[in-house]
């Protein structure tokens, strides 16, 4: 099989750009949720120290 025949193969084939699509959404959907949870962990932190400094 020629090299240039094989290259194109592999750049008509729409297989691996869905994939990498997806890898790429699921990058930012971590990216988000590690965002989120730091956030919401300092905040649960804040109120879990304010209450036990009121008690």
């Amino acid at each position: 099989m020629n090299i240039g025949m094989h290259l194109y193969g592999m750049l008509k084939d729409r297989k691996g750009a869905t994939m990498a699509e997806y890898a790429v959404i699921a990058a930012v959907l971590i990216l988000v949720a590690i965002v989120a949870f730091t956030s919401l962990g300092s905040t649960i932190v804040a109120k879990i120290e304010a209450l036990v400094a009121g008690m």
